[in-house]
């Protein structure tokens, strides 16, 4: 059967014969409708629906995840703020105000926003870079402030994610996938960890802004100093570590395999914040033993301000950086909850999202934040509902800003860092994931090597720079690199790749399938593979018959089902060998041709009404064959009518 009886049996149509331009323009006509204008708010203002439609008897699972995610959550703000490089307390101004926000614009039920380990440490690159800066051009920036740095740099990632939203780009950010992920995380840690040894130890070193091998010069500064650590701060430290790390491996499995505990997450860094701030108060560390601590952390929310934007030239780079990892792991660990628990999220919406959170959030001392895995988690297994646990969660931090900041001004700095230490040292066995990317995918593993190498050597900035354009690479290899198959056939309809089914039998005529779309990429592969194809037949026939005119007609079937696009140099490509073929009396037969690339192939001339090239059309691999066998049959009556045609009228 031909492609196009089979088309007029089954009523094929078609749809989406209009322009590009015109879909847009009938889009924004409906948008611009009463029921379009709803749909658009609905969309963008995501609480408006699912506050309108929640459901009362969620209510006690929500409010309960939210206190225990506002629990869980004090003294990872304060100790991120400190990996961030500010004072604890706008670790505190980041868990209230996103959190908040998301619950309004935000599309994911279990997703916690707020501080994150990875955008902490971009951020607190970003401000010593700026600092440094601004000690060699005291001329330019007299008076920037690292609040001013984070708030302004907060303010311009807002606004990237916006304009990425409205542009669209959620889809070609996809192209930082999980491995560069998992690359720049572990590598970031590495910063994370060399930065809070010396808060650890109680020595301070001299800032840095390498350009390349930030990292070893940093290390070495250790080495350099580590002669001035305070005894007493490293006793505390040491003491604060051992407690974390044997709860970590004694406590906590306790709490997961608990009935009735296993939803609750032991409160480790709450007891460790609690401890130590009573001890160092009654003990005097500070000026009994020179240990650092806070001194005093404010009551109460930060007046509004806004941001500077005359250093936003210098930070772009930056912003840009946070704003595609943050999008990037914020739509990760969404997706991750949204699968488990069979809700949809709206990718642009949570890039939108970012954005608008991010904006809002800056004008209040708020550094760039996104979603945290180990507090979504405390989210989900807490029982959460819908986003009004984040609201819950907001509301316990605000008590916290407005009642008990003053009361943790005795609290040693090495705690804080203590406890970033131990959620590191998590995080840097991401590079366990390498065996098994070796094993299923080397492409993600090396894309993982070259992230985690560049990030090492340069910055985060620079590994996800060199993480998306890995990805982009090792695609545009994979479309040079296409598999190709010669199918035999098994059973009626049913061919399989010889090579791999020993059972297939070789059918009359050579049936080829091409797995990658016909792109300029590819395109001598292609002429290559069939060009070798043909040779073995063209030799066999011509030792059998004694002049051209006596060769038989033959075939060869292109299975096309992998074809999803094709593009100018494709089609020459097809237009080139049929013309080869022809001369060797060999037809070119196309099989499992999708409607795009027909309507395409039509436009370029390749198949239309009169032309002897739609019958070389077939809905599928069998419908070919057959009619290669009918073809050849009538080998001689379809010689002469193709000699009778013109040569511009002779087409695949």
């Amino acid at each position: 059967m031909k492609q196009e009886e089979y088309d007029q049996m089954y009523s094929f149509n078609r749809e989406g014969n209009e322009t590009w331009v015109k879909k847009k323009i009938n889009n924004y006509c409906t948008f611009l409708s009463k029921d379009g204008i709803r749909k658009i708010i609905l969309r963008r203002v995501p609480v408006i629906d699912w506050i309108g439609s929640y459901q009362i008897n969620n209510f006690a699972s929500d409010f309960i995840a939210g206190l225990t995610m506002g629990v869980y959550n004090v003294p990872q703000a304060m100790s991120y703020s400190i990996l961030a490089g500010l004072p604890p307390v706008y670790g505190l101004y980041a868990s209230f105000f996103p959190p908040f926000l998301y619950s309004i614009f935000g599309s994911a039920k279990h997703s916690s926003i707020g501080v994150f380990s990875i955008t902490c440490l971009m951020v607190d690159k970003c401000v010593k870079k700026m600092l440094k800066f601004r000690n060699e051009n005291p001329e330019k920036f007299t008076s920037v402030q690292a609040i001013e740095i984070v708030t302004s740099l907060c303010i311009l990632t807002g606004i990237i994610q916006a304009v990425m939203a409205i542009f669209r780009c959620d889809k070609p950010m996809k192209f930082l996938g999980a491995p560069a992920i998992s690359a720049i995380t572990f590598s970031a840690c590495f910063f994370g960890v060399v930065s809070q040894i010396p808060k650890l130890c109680g020595f301070s070193v001299p800032s840095r802004n390498e350009h390349w091998f930030s990292l070893v010069h940093s290390i070495l500064d250790i080495f350099e100093n580590c002669h001035k650590s305070n005894t007493a701060t490293l006793c505390i430290s040491a003491s604060a570590l051992v407690f974390l790390i044997g709860s970590r491996i004694f406590i906590e499995p306790f709490f997961k395999n608990h009935k009735k505990l296993q939803s609750i997450p032991f409160p480790k860094e709450l007891i460790t914040i609690v401890i130590a701030t009573s001890a160092s108060y009654f003990f005097d560390f500070e000026h009994r033993f020179g240990v650092k601590t806070l001194h005093t952390v404010p009551r109460g929310f930060p007046y509004p301000d806004v941001p500077r934007i005359d250093i936003w030239p210098y930070i772009f780079q930056d912003a840009l950086s946070i704003a595609v990892v943050a999008y990037a792991v914020t739509m990760a660990m969404g997706q991750e909850f949204a699968t488990k628990h069979r809700y949809r999220i709206d990718s642009n919406q949570e890039l939108l999202a970012l954005g608008f959170i991010n904006i809002g959030s800056s004008f209040f001392s708020v550094f760039p934040t996104s979603a945290s895995f180990s507090r979504t988690l405390v989210n989900e297994r807490s029982g959460a509902k819908t986003q009004l646990s984040g609201i819950t969660s907001a509301c316990f931090m605000a008590l916290v800003i407005t009642t008990i900041g003053p009361y943790l001004a005795s609290l040693p700095s090495c705690i804080l860092s203590a406890i970033v230490i131990v959620v590191l040292e998590s995080m840097l066995r991401k590079c366990t994931v390498l065996p098994g990317l070796w094993r299923c995918s080397k492409h993600d593993f090396w894309i993982w090597i070259i992230t985690a190498v560049v990030t090492l050597s340069s910055d985060i900035a620079q590994g996800v720079a060199a993480g998306i354009f890995t990805a982009i690479f090792t695609i545009a290899i994979q479309s040079q690199q296409p598999t190709i198959k010669l199918l035999g056939q098994i059973r009626p309809n049913d061919f399989r790749p010889m090579n791999h089914y020993s059972l297939a039998k070789e059918t009359s005529f050579r049936i080829i399938r091409f797995d990658a779309p016909l792109i300029f990429a590819n395109v001598e592969k292609f002429l290559d593979n069939v060009r070798d194809s043909t040779s073995a037949t063209t030799k066999k026939r011509s030792a059998s018959c004694d002049s051209q005119e006596d060769i038989e007609w033959s075939a060869i079937i292109l299975d096309c089902h992998t074809w999803i696009y094709t593009d100018s140099m494709g089609i020459a490509a097809v237009k080139q060998i049929n013309e080869e073929l022809r001369q060797i009396r060999i037809l070119l037969l196309f099989a499992n041709l999708k409607s795009s690339l027909r309507r395409q192939y039509g436009n370029a001339g390749l198949i239309g009404e009169g032309n002897i090239g739609r019958n070389q059309m077939y809905p599928s691999i069998q419908d070919a064959l057959d009619s290669a066998h009918e073809l050849i049959k009538n080998h001689k009556m379809f010689f002469d009518c193709e000699k009778s045609m013109p040569p511009e009228k002779i087409v695949p």
